[in-house]
């Protein structure tokens, strides 16, 4: 009795708030293009005043793509502003890395290049332009990138340009295009396995024509760099050869490999090895820097193709018989050596989870098991059959801290995992031996959204969503704290309109006491970290963002949203949000409504 007396109090709950929000949908007189309007050009204004150019570059971005509609010379004006702050910052920084410290552990990380940053966001515009943008990026790229030290940097342009393209597949195909195009005048390089899986994921038709172009434009690679072409037409998740374990790639769902693609690749590497083999100058040319011989991959990479041969195209035997022969004559007794290491080291990484097991348990009784042994398979499951049998090796981790971070995560994924296959106590009971409050907060929104797409877990979901209320109460004013308070606020916005309003507004309260907090993240990290070794996660935490909050909420509550984006103290901060605000007064309004002859006045705003 006591149990329907609850529900019915909460679906009274929640039909008082829903009903709520009906009244204050966006109906603020306030809430009009024009009025947006200013207040985005209020905040450019003051943006001019923000010393950080990553910041200044950001505000400059959001107002001119919110201006296009109805202002485009503006808007076209912020963008060219843009692009040239981030030429001088490069010009000045190059690529930047950045840390981030939770606290607990420190991870650092690429900044991206804002250069294409900018380009990304003009690509959505006007197509020409950022052609017109990216010609200059690689123009000075082509002149820089011999000198960069670092190999991680020497083909970042190229990569950048290709993580536009993927992005522009399903929107603009012709642009993506041109983008994947121009990307074929560099080396081929590993950028290309993901890039093509990425494309495929969002048009697949797209995808094969710039694989199969690829392919031709890059006959006469070297066969190494060949392999980065190996995996896409199998749908494989790793290439061919010695270095599989090294460059591995899921191939999105629904994805179908194409035989005609199949074979296109395996004639055309068959050539480029019967052209290397028959090439002194080729046979002798030093390997790559921390690379195998040339002739490894080959062999190697034929070696995995073989059975391919046999069960699905035997009318390739012959050629390759003949290829793989003559591959086998230029191997020396020390490069066959040094590939035989090499396999029996990746037959390892490549073993099954039972046979990982069985190998911890050789080791316990041999008395040889380490940290790292553990470690390396407590991070694999996939099964919930798998996370029992690994469960209690977790006792067995000598060093305490290590051991915390281990559970921390190997709970956290199992707790995801349950999520996923809606066992929503196992779930919940998971994450409670998580002891990371914003991991812990990451993994009850995930429940409380999947039980909310759930007939008869509304409840459930509420009361869960109670729990992190209260475990943000008690903790200290941090970014974790502000972000889990901004993710609580997301996700009660479809539901509890009054309840978001009320975390918001605690949000902005840690976020003004906090000295310049990084709150625009949407992920958080796990640092497992041994003497040895060290293994990172990164957690997607959608909604924790300030601008995607204020924006959710900003479509039911004009007024209230903007008071509370004007109460944020850091400049920065307020005029990002309030020009997520500003957004959702202008969706979808044709542009005759806008007076663009009308004087854009001054607003009263909070300092």
């Amino acid at each position: 009795m006591r149990s329907f007396i609850v529900a019915i109090l909460f679906l009274f709950t929640l039909f008082t708030n829903f009903y709520a929000q009906k009244q204050l949908e966006n109906t603020a007189p306030g809430c009009n293009p024009n009025f947006a309007r200013q207040l985005v050009e209020q905040q450019v204004s003051d943006g001019k005043t923000v010393e950080d150019t990553e910041k200044r570059i950001k505000i400059l971005l959001r107002s001119a793509d919110f201006l296009w509609k109805f202002d485009e010379e503006s808007a076209r004006k912020y963008f060219a502003e843009a692009y040239s702050v981030a030429e001088k910052r490069f010009a000045e920084k190059g690529f930047e890395d950045k840390k981030f410290d939770s606290g607990k552990n420190t991870l650092s990380f690429k900044l991206p290049d804002f250069r294409t940053e900018v380009i990304r966001a003009i690509t959505k515009k006007d197509g020409d332009w950022a052609k017109r943008l990216s010609e200059k990026l690689l123009k000075d790229y082509e002149t820089e990138s011999a000198n960069r030290k670092s190999n991680l940097d020497k083909t970042r342009e190229p990569e950048e340009l290709l993580n536009i393209a993927v992005e522009l597949a399903k929107s603009n195909p012709q642009l993506s295009l041109y983008f994947f195009r121009r990307v074929m005048s560099y080396p081929l390089d590993s950028h290309w396995l993901w890039s093509l899986y990425g494309a495929a994921k969002e048009n697949q038709t797209l995808a094969d024509q710039v694989y199969l172009e690829a392919l031709n434009n890059y006959a006469d690679e070297t066969p190494r760099r060949m392999l980065f072409l190996a995996a896409y037409p199998f749908a494989n998740e790793r290439i061919f050869g010695v270095d599989k374990y090294q460059f591995g790639v899921s191939a999105p769902a629904g994805f179908v490999s194409n035989p005609k693609l199949q074979a296109q690749f395996l004639n055309t590497f068959f050539s480029r090895i019967g052209k290397f083999v028959n090439n002194p100058e080729d046979l002798n040319k030093p390997a790559d820097e921390y690379r195998l011989p040339e002739i490894t991959y080959i062999v190697s990479a034929l070696q995995d193709i073989e059975p391919i041969i046999l069960q699905n195209f035997p009318n390739l035997f012959e050629r390759f018989s003949n290829v793989k022969a003559k591959a086998n004559a230029q191997m020396s007794a020390d490069t066959r050596k040094d590939l035989d290491e090499r396999q029996k080291s990746s037959e390892e990484i490549g073993s099954s989870f039972d046979e990982r097991i069985k190998k911890l348990e050789k080791a316990d009784s041999d008395g040889k098991l380490t940290d790292d042994l553990i470690i390396q398979t407590a991070t694999e499951p996939k099964t919930e059959g798998e996370f029992v049998k690994i469960e209690s090796w977790l006792d067995k981790i000598t060093d305490e801290k290590l051991r915390e971070s281990m559970e921390n995560y190997f709970y956290f994924r199992r707790s995801e995992l349950a999520t996923k296959e809606n066992r929503f106590d196992d779930a919940r009971k998971y994450a409670d031996k998580v002891g990371d409050i914003e991991h812990k907060a990451v993994l009850y929104f995930k429940i409380a959204e999947a039980q909310l797409k759930t007939v008869n877990q509304q409840y459930e979901a509420n009361d869960i969503l109670s729990e992190v209320s209260k475990l943000a109460a008690k903790a200290d004013d941090s970014v974790e704290k502000a972000q889990v308070l901004l993710g609580l606020a997301f996700i009660y916005e479809n539901f509890n309109h009054y309840n978001a309003l009320t975390a918001l507004g605690e949000a902005i309260r840690v976020v003004n006491k906090l000295e310049n907090p990084n709150i625009f993240s949407t992920s958080t990290f796990s640092v497992i970290k041994g003497k040895n070794f060290a293994h990172y996660a990164i957690f997607n935490t959608p909604g924790f963002n300030l601008e995607t909050t204020f924006e959710e909420i900003s479509k039911k509550d004009f007024e209230i949203s903007l008071s509370n984006a004007q109460n944020l103290q850091d400049k920065y901060f307020r005029t990002l949000a309030v020009l997520a605000v500003a957004k959702n007064c202008v969706e979808n309004q044709p542009k005759n409504k806008i007076d663009n002859k009308k004087p854009i006045g001054k607003f009263k705003q909070q300092n």
